[in-house]
């Protein structure tokens, strides 16, 4: 899985981010995740990052938005 740039959070539109949570989500409930390199997305984000959403979530440590829509560092911003 890429890591989002900056040109793809500029094109990506609010449909497509909804279509991107959900699919994750599916995942997630499937228990597919997608495996990632994240040392190599920690290097990928180290000059910006370029989310293509932003979700507020509840306070419990144990559901972070990122796990339960299947996303990557730097891929959406995570209010608590």
């Amino acid at each position: 899985m890429k890591t989002i740039s900056k040109k793809d959070q500029h094109n990506i539109t609010p449909d497509q981010a909804l279509d991107l949570l959900r699919k994750g989500n599916q995942r997630f409930i499937q228990n597919l995740r997608f495996n990632r390199n994240l040392l190599q997305q920690v290097n990928e984000t180290a000059d910006g990052q370029y989310p293509f959403a932003t979700i507020l979530s509840c306070i419990d440590s144990r559901t972070p938005a990122e796990l339960i829509f299947d996303q990557g560092l730097g891929d959406i911003f995570s209010i608590r």
